[in-house]
């Protein structure tokens, strides 16, 4: 029995350890590298360095990061790595194989020790972000393709959530055959107010987004595809006014007629900020008599930063500010409500077991056996946790906005205490603009006319 259990405790210390390589670069020097100074430095290390390119996160970051610096077709390569990988998770050909996975990261191991695999929300907006790299391109057919995709990998997201919601329910029963209460938030759990918040209880669901919809509208219309789609512009319109009304404030003609052959339209995309960041929070809480000490681990988020003040759209004859369509630290939150019934049960058979097994130790070998074995799995789960990322460069913000103008006048666009002026062609239809705002002065706007 001593050396079963002596086994236990270093192979959920050895595979803990193991579970964490060395990153490319940590969460804080990534969101630290993104000033005008240091992001040539921080892109070119993270694309040159590859010990985490079996990560789904890696890919979104890179892709995303490149976007910014105008690297459009990169970016495209590196978004496609990240389907490959979901894909290959989707995919998989058996439900067994998905439980096999949640029961080793849910029963035995850390939280960190599941390889992240994205929620609805970022396997969404992969697509929308893509296909702004298409369309940057001058490929509007492909930046639709892209939008139809990511209505398509909403399916899969749902298929899965519907097995999360099996192993939820599996879990609970676990929980409540090991004596453990379930039924609460734990005190001291920092999300546990914000969950509650107005907008994140309103939103419809976690994984669509009026700003996707919207872009997709934009999209199907100004590529001529919408009439051989089924009118599929005015189908996402309907769809993202649904999520929501704000949806309508995008479109904005000219105050006065002026024949066709003298305006445009301008489509202003401004995406902004950084999306809060995943952490895994420990917390203490009693989970039956003797244990030595454990802790539950629940997934939680960081603020959102380097965000912007709704930003303003001007031309001779109009001044507006666009509707902030993309709210991805609301969708994180909204998505960590719904499943947090379901990481709540997984978390306490985590601690559970844990302390069974310092309880164990304990009783074999004494305080001092218990103490060893739980700061060991304590200091494995720790290191373990540290490596579990989401898509940390995705953006927090997306406004957007399509607009008359007349041709070969000037657009300005203003972030903040920065402003930026773009003269429009005199012989176009229109022109797609794009801001990528990281931080206060790396700023790159982009535009493209068709």
């Amino acid at each position: 029995m001593n050396r079963v259990l002596l086994k236990i405790i270093f192979l959920f210390t050895f595979f803990s350890f193991h579970s964490l390589q060395a990153t490319v670069l940590s969460s804080q020097q990534l969101r630290s590298g993104l000033s005008k100074n240091d992001f040539t430095t921080t892109l070119s290390y993270l694309s040159t360095h590859k010990s985490d390119e079996d990560q789904l996160w890696y890919w979104l970051d890179l892709a995303r990061l490149q976007q910014a610096n105008g690297e459009f077709r990169a970016s495209i390569l590196s978004f496609e790595k990240a389907y490959a990988i979901l894909d290959d998770f989707e995919n998989r050909a058996t439900i067994s194989i998905r439980n096999v996975g949640s029961f080793l990261g849910s029963s035995f191991l850390s939280k960190g020790s599941q390889t992240y695999f994205g929620k609805g929300y970022e396997r969404t907006l992969m697509h929308t972000l893509n296909a702004l790299n298409y369309a940057m391109l001058g490929d509007l057919e492909g930046s639709a393709v892209e939008l139809r995709r990511m209505e398509l990998r909403q399916e899969f997201w749902l298929r899965e959530s519907e097995e999360k919601i099996k192993d939820a329910s599996d879990e609970k029963i676990k929980a409540r055959e090991q004596g453990s209460d379930i039924s609460s938030i734990p005190s001291g759990y920092s999300m546990g107010v914000l969950l509650e918040d107005a907008d994140v209880r309103a939103m419809a669901n976690n994984y669509q987004d009026p700003f996707s919809y919207t872009l997709s509208s934009i999209i199907h219309d100004i590529s001529g595809l919408s009439p051989l789609l089924g009118n599929s512009s005015e189908i996402s319109l309907k769809r993202s006014i649904a999520l929501n009304p704000e949806s309508e404030k995008v479109f904005v003609k000219l105050p006065y007629s002026l024949p066709s052959k003298e305006k445009m339209k301008i489509t202003v995309i401004v995406l902004s900020g950084l999306a809060p960041s995943l952490k895994v929070e420990k917390i203490r809480f009693p989970i039956f008599q003797g244990a030595s000490y454990t802790s539950i681990d629940l997934p939680s988020y960081s603020i959102p930063v380097n965000d912007i003040y709704p930003p303003s759209i001007s031309t001779s004859q109009l001044s507006i500010q666009p509707p902030r369509l993309l709210k991805s630290d609301l969708m994180a939150y909204k998505t960590l409500k719904d499943e947090l019934p379901a990481e709540l049960a997984k978390s306490i058979v985590r601690a559970t077991t844990k302390g069974v097994v310092a309880k164990q130790a304990n009783d074999h070998f004494g305080d001092m056996g218990g103490l060893i074995a739980s700061l060991l799995m304590d200091i494995g789960s720790s290191y373990s946790n540290s490596g579990f990322r989401n898509w940390e460069m995705l953006p927090n913000s997306g406004y957007l906005a399509q607009l008359e103008a007349k041709k070969g006048e000037t657009v300005t666009i203003t972030l903040n205490n920065h402003q930026e002026s773009i003269m429009l062609p005199s012989n176009k239809k229109g022109v797609i603009i794009l801001v990528s705002y990281l931080t206060q002065n790396n700023i790159r706007i982009d535009h493209v006319s068709y």
